[in-house]
């Protein structure tokens, strides 16, 4: 994820009305700060350029193609773990980006 990208993320959080930044804001502060950890032991995007030159050129393309190991690991606990096990999965891998909160 670009600077750019980051960015928009931004903004688009800061433009949520109240109810939706009381109920969404502290996730959306963690789904930024992950991705932009994982920016920086990321693929190059020169990596993905060749998976989907090779997605839309393929005579018989895959249903999903991935882009590292990090990608390629959540695509196949998908398809042997249940929804709400790999929603908790995903959860889990947020919740050390999550903002502290004051203490009063």
């Amino acid at each position: 994820m670009s600077g750019r990208v980051i960015a928009a993320a931004h903004r688009l959080a800061d433009a949520m009305p109240p109810e939706q930044r009381d109920r969404y804001g502290r996730l959306i502060e963690a789904a930024n700060a992950h991705s932009a950890t994982h920016m920086k032991r990321g693929k190059p995007a020169d990596d993905a350029g060749r998976v989907i030159a090779k997605a839309v050129t393929a005579g018989k393309p895959r249903t999903r193609y991935t882009v590292g190991r990090d990608a390629a690991l959540i695509t196949r606990l998908s398809r042997v773990l249940p929804d709400r096990m790999l929603d908790r999965i995903l959860a889990a891998s947020l919740r050390p980006h999550y903002p502290r909160t004051a203490m009063a």
